[in-house]
């Protein structure tokens, strides 16, 4: 089955396929959708926060510093 196609599609018509596909993939609340190879690197870095060896930011000053890193640089 090919999909190429889809990328050719309008935003709108994308967002739609986008939504249709994330509802027939969370139709099973009880289905982990969550690859094992990412299970491993989560477990892993709450291994980290709970030793000490990482720290974790409130959602709020993260969300900011994100602003920041992305936010455009005026030229000059």
């Amino acid at each position: 089955m090919k999909f190429d196609h889809l990328k050719d599609l309008p935003k709108a018509e994308s967002l739609l396929a986008m939504e249709i596909l994330w509802q027939s993939l969370s139709q099973n609340p009880t289905e982990d959708l969550t690859p094992p190879w990412h299970q491993q690197v989560l477990a892993a870095r709450l291994e980290r926060l709970k030793s000490g060896q990482e720290s974790c930011l409130p959602w709020d000053q993260a969300k900011e510093r994100l602003r920041t890193l992305t936010r455009p640089t005026p030229s000059h």
